[in-house]
């Protein structure tokens, strides 16, 4: 099976290699973007942004991978197409270094790096060298590197970009996004006025108050570690409400799982004042144990089962629910 795969995504590359020549060859532009976190927003906000000056074709939903590159590039690219802005994801070390060769970036990205996967990569040294492949390719072809200065682990592994910050998640997305619109050679003003349309992207850190009946931040499309202490720390702020945290923990992060969920318990108290925790496993238990029976815990077997929960539970306050992570209750 793994040489079966092994050889379609050869081909996959190799297919991607000979479209990507052809749409160099008539000076069309590649931004490739990839991190831990953060590039399916990255990506979708400078889409927003660049496609009102650009013919622009960006990598739908999450689809990054050699297929889902390659569907992209069957169906949505025309001869009209002048720039492509596609999202890389990577398992394993040399994933994004075989990307870059085909892919050519023009520009490359990286939006932040953490301990996801860990399983698949084996350790955080191996993830941090994997996600900074494009920098070491970008240097040696010359093209333009740009990178999330609010990560501490990218500052620490690059030597040289081309920086973004922010406060907040959605901001620090969107100085990504309008940096590589102002390289790609966007002004100011038509910035300012493309910002009118960019949206939302679901899941991820998504304010609602209609979806579930009442007030939720949904952010639970593949959280990480960085971003659930990051959510955490933006909870403690919502003193006006029942501050509800749902999750079912995090998952593939190897050796370090239990220590990792022990730190997120212990970092909740004083952040969450009810706790609804996803099924029974080693992940929801190390939280609990972290949270030192210091929170008001629940137990669900399943994520949407936090609907009636709240609304059966006497608060004082209007809850706010932050909902984190999304896995099957199985996993």
């Amino acid at each position: 099976m793994d040489l079966m795969r092994t050889v379609r995504d050869w081909l996959y590359r190799y297919w991607i290699s000979e479209k990507i020549k052809t749409f160099h060859a008539r000076d069309g532009r590649v931004v490739m973007v990839t991190g831990s976190y953060g590039k399916t927003s990255v990506k979708e906000m400078a889409y927003d942004l660049l496609r009102h000056k650009f013919q622009t074709v960006a990598t739908s939903g999450n689809y990054n991978t050699a297929v889902g590159i390659a569907k992209t590039l069957r169906y949505e690219v025309s001869s009209k197409t002048e720039l492509l802005i596609l999202e890389v994801g990577a398992y394993h070390l040399g994933d994004i270094s075989k990307f870059c060769r085909c892919l050519k970036p023009d520009i490359g990205v990286i939006t932040g790096i953490a301990r996801q996967h860990l399983v698949r990569f084996g350790s955080f040294e191996n993830i941090i060298t994997a996600k900074t492949e494009i920098a070491r390719y970008m240097k040696q072809v010359g093209g333009v590197l740009i990178a999330n200065k609010n990560d501490e682990h990218v500052v620490q592994a690059v030597a040289e970009a081309k920086w973004y910050r922010g406060e907040g998640r959605e901001e620090i997305n969107l100085a990504g996004a309008k940096l590589i619109a102002k390289e790609l050679g966007m002004t100011d003003s038509e910035i300012k006025i493309a910002l009118k349309n960019v949206r939302s992207v679901p899941n991820r850190f998504e304010m609602t108050t209609t979806r579930y009946g009442m007030r939720v931040i949904d952010d639970a499309y593949s959280s990480n570690e960085k971003g659930f202490f990051d959510a955490l720390t933006y909870l403690e702020k919502q003193t006006k409400y029942n501050r509800i945290l749902v999750t079912p923990g995090l998952v593939e992060l190897g050796e370090e799982s239990e220590n990792v969920h022990i730190a997120l318990g212990r970092d909740m108290i004083g952040k969450v004042d009810v706790l609804i925790l996803v099924g029974t496993n080693e992940r929801t238990r190390s939280i609990e144990r972290g949270a030192s029976g210091k929170i008001k815990v629940y137990h669900i077997g399943k994520t949407l089962e936090f609907v009636e929960l709240v609304k059966s539970l006497k608060l004082k306050k209007e809850p706010l629910v932050l909902l984190e992570n999304d896995v099957p209750e199985n996993y």
